[in-house]
């Protein structure tokens, strides 16, 4: 009994290159999941530079390591496209746009009143973009 469906590479007509960026995503999921998910204070103090000293604070805590457990998952399925079914590029490429958009807007509408910025916000920005670029590159070659 097969579990995993069959490879549809040879299906995908864009550019080879259009799947680095979604590469990246997948491994600024991974990372950041997992810091999430390791770190005794999820990364909230040691990375974002958060004051969890507080009452809620060791929610917020639980909340990322439950959120991190949902990244290295996100990741672990754009792993699975990019390495055997490379015909789901583009829509995964459309999906991490809205995703870094989303995250984006956050940041510009709900600030933490830390002046520490944490390093996944600049990467998430520049994901962004590269993947707005690759959505070109997606495209079928045929035309």
């Amino acid at each position: 009994m097969m579990i995993l469906p069959p490879p549809t590479n040879a299906q995908y007509k864009g550019r080879l290159w259009a799947c680095v960026p979604l590469a990246l995503v997948a491994l600024q999921s991974f990372i950041g999941g997992m810091v999430h998910v390791v770190l005794p204070d999820s990364g909230l103090i040691s990375v974002a530079g958060l004051n969890v000293a507080h009452e809620g604070g060791l929610q917020m805590i639980g909340m990322a390591a439950r959120l991190g457990a949902t990244q290295v998952a996100y990741a672990l399925v754009l792993a699975f496209i990019i390495l055997r079914h490379r015909n789901l590029i583009l829509p995964f490429l459309v999906l991490a746009i809205v995703e870094k958009s989303l995250i984006g807007l956050g940041i510009l509408l709900k600030s933490t009143a830390s002046d520490h910025m944490p390093p996944g916000i600049y990467i998430t920005i520049i994901l962004l973009a590269v993947s707005l670029l690759a959505v070109y590159g997606a495209r079928s070659n045929s035309n």
